[in-house]
């Protein structure tokens, strides 16, 4: 009996000490993620994890102690062999797991969740947005904390007799031992076991991830679906949640105002991958970034206060496409049965003349995209198969072979036509093998050398399509698909990372308007509805979005990440955790009583998403 005991405790100090050391190297990894942290709160984070910690231990230990149980009763030596082998496993699992942790951290602001597993399918495209991650550092992490684990773990003894000669304490044992573990496994005999809420603590995200067993966060993602099946966010009644949603976005009092010269304007859509306002001069950001872009600023109506939806290339496409924001915890492109079943300004667009082209020099099926394109009801869609690649990264062709591509497919193109050219080279791994001035190998740096490259490509390409014979009849809108959180290691729900850029020029657009800075606030839903008012098309069905034009209504941005969502207007910010209720962000001049509007709005606004998101496959 003392023998068994011995090796359980041996073993659940084993997992709780392995566990610390994981949440130790998570919090630290990067230490400027916990300025302004005070030591207080880090502690707090371990207390936090520590319950979880053991309820991972738990689940871990349970295979061994139903091995022994059987030992109890019959000596099996290949059982007793496997016992250490067993654990051993898990051992080089977990580490896994946490350096991927690690490594999606700093990407996405989150631990692996459904929506990384299921980018595996695509093994090439989420290796190379791995390599953005600093993968050397993260081996030698993962070997060191391997090495480690099996120095203490095969110092501890599996080899003693558990062999028990009286049958009443043998069946006793064999009944107690999976209850204690299965109660340990739910964290206690509370009515309800333990979740990722009871890590969530703090107003500051790495403190509520760090408490977060990744082990054991893995493990619940393989037991529960995948799917969202009933609303997560009942923050309000049903009725109240769908009032105030409808009632942000009421219908316009004022015809369109237009600024452009002409009534049926082709349409060139440039989504610029991973631009951030924080890189953007004319945005305040760093200086000499994008100077391509700041140029093209005085020949045309550029937005300042203009953000993403989320943070992945899908999520700003089905917005701006489909006006339909993006979802904590899941994207909707993957889920058949629900993209195609959204709005399409592509289809409305169709129904008025126009033939459209979707333009991407990578892999197009990636992510489900190729897929949802065609729903949309885009008339061809080229990808990297389209035209002889001569240079490429991980992602794809260079941007300014995509620019060139699209240029030579322009010149028989028949009008009017909405063309979307989605770039790529700004992408991580940031492998642009040419110098744009500047050096070094640390990851800012390579973000702003790749950023620099995509601005003068997209600079000559603005250029060059001056000199088109389309081009004076002909409306660009140069967006970027989602923010980043590189320079400055903005965390995932931050309002900064969301902040990007967005401008209207081309040759369509009235010259009075060249050099205009517009501060209306807005993200990427409201495209759909200011270009269909320009165009003086009929309302575009989608209940989420705004005209940017329309000075009746309210005009604000919206935006979620894995469990929680920011909400931004003239009066300040406010973002807000899910799981934990607490604001991550605060800023502005708003009142108490406009704060706790806004807020109250934000609520209602994901709430109503979520409701959207499960009905649209009922």
């Amino acid at each position: 009996m003392s023998a068994l005991l011995r090796l359980l405790v041996s073993l659940l100090l084993f997992w709780i000490s392995l566990f610390l050391i994981q949440e130790s190297v998570f919090l630290f990894f990067d230490a400027q993620r916990l300025v302004g942290i005070g030591s207080i709160d880090i502690r707090q984070a371990f207390l936090h994890g520590l319950p979880m910690d053991i309820a991972t231990a738990c689940y871990l230990i349970l295979p061994v102690a139903l091995c022994t149980i059987v030992l109890k009763f019959r000596e099996i030596p290949g059982l007793r062999k496997v016992l250490r082998p067993i654990t051993a496993v898990f051992v080089v699992l977990s580490c896994i797991i946490h350096v991927c942790d690690i490594g999606l951290f700093t990407a996405w602001g989150t631990k692996v969740n459904h929506k990384a597993i299921s980018y595996l399918i695509y093994p090439e495209e989420a290796l190379a947005a791995a390599a953005g991650a600093p993968v050397g550092q993260l081996i030698v992490i993962l070997l060191a904390e391997i090495a480690i684990a099996f120095l203490v773990l095969f110092r501890i003894d599996h080899a003693q007799p558990y062999h028990i000669e009286k049958g009443w304490l043998r069946w006793s044992l064999a009944l107690l031992l999976p209850i204690v573990l299965i109660v340990g496994m739910r964290g206690g005999t509370q009515p309800y076991p333990i979740d990722r809420s009871w890590s969530y603590h703090s107003a500051h995200p790495i403190l509520n991830l760090g408490a977060l067993n990744g082990t054991w966060n893995f493990i619940v993602l393989l037991a529960e679906p995948p799917e969202i099946g009933s609303n997560p966010y009942m923050f309000l009644s049903a009725e109240e949640a769908k009032e105030r949603s409808s009632a942000l976005y009421p219908r316009t009092l004022e015809p369109p105002r237009s600024v452009l010269t002409t009534e049926q304007p082709n349409i060139i859509l440039v989504l610029l991958e991973s631009w951030t306002a924080d890189v953007v001069g004319v945005l305040g950001g760093d200086t000499g970034v994008t100077p391509g872009f700041d140029r093209a600023a005085q020949d045309g109506i550029l937005f300042r206060n203009f953000y993403s939806t989320g943070f992945r290339t899908e999520q700003g496409l089905c917005a701006i496409i489909s006006g339909f924001p993006s979802q904590p915890k899941t994207t909707i492109i993957r889920q058949y049965g629900k993209f195609d079943r959204l709005p399409s300004f592509t289809n409305v667009l169709d129904s008025a003349g126009y033939h459209s082209t979707y333009f991407y020099a990578g892999d197009v099926a990636f992510a489900n995209t190729r897929a949802y394109l065609e729903a949309m009801g885009f008339d061809h869609v080229h990808d990297e198969n389209s035209f002889p690649i001569k240079n490429r990264t991980r992602w794809g062709a260079y941007d300014e072979e995509l620019f060139e591509f699209h240029l030579r497919e322009a010149e028989n193109a028949a009008t009017p036509f909405f063309h979307v050219l989605m770039t790529s080279t700004s992408h991580e791994p940031f492998d642009v093998p040419i110098d744009e001035g500047f050096p070094g190998k640390d990851p800012s740096q390579q973000y702003r050398n790749s950023v620099h490259y995509t601005d003068r490509t997209l600079g000559a390409f603005l250029d060059r399509c001056k000199q088109q014979p389309w081009y004076r009849n002909t409306l660009i809108v140069v967006v970027a698909d989602h923010g980043h959180y590189l320079p400055y290691d903005r965390a995932s729900h931050m309002a900064e990372r969301h902040h990007i850029p967005l401008l209207f020029t081309g040759g369509a657009l009235d010259a009075k308007y060249h050099g205009i800075q517009n501060t209306t606030f807005g993200c990427h839903v409201d495209l759909p509805k200011t270009l269909m008012g320009q165009l003086g098309l009929a309302p575009f069905r989608s209940s989420w979005g705004a005209d940017l034009f329309d000075t009746t209504v309210p005009h604000f941005a919206f935006w979620t990440f894995d469990d929680g969502f920011g909400i931004a207007d003239p009066s300040g910010v406010q973002v807000f955790d899910n799981l934990s209720g607490l604001l991550l962000q605060e800023s502005g001049t708003a009142t108490i009583v406009q704060k706790n509007e806004q807020l109250t709005n934000g609520k209602a606004l994901e709430q109503t998403l979520l409701d959207q998101y499960i009905e649209l496959s009922q």
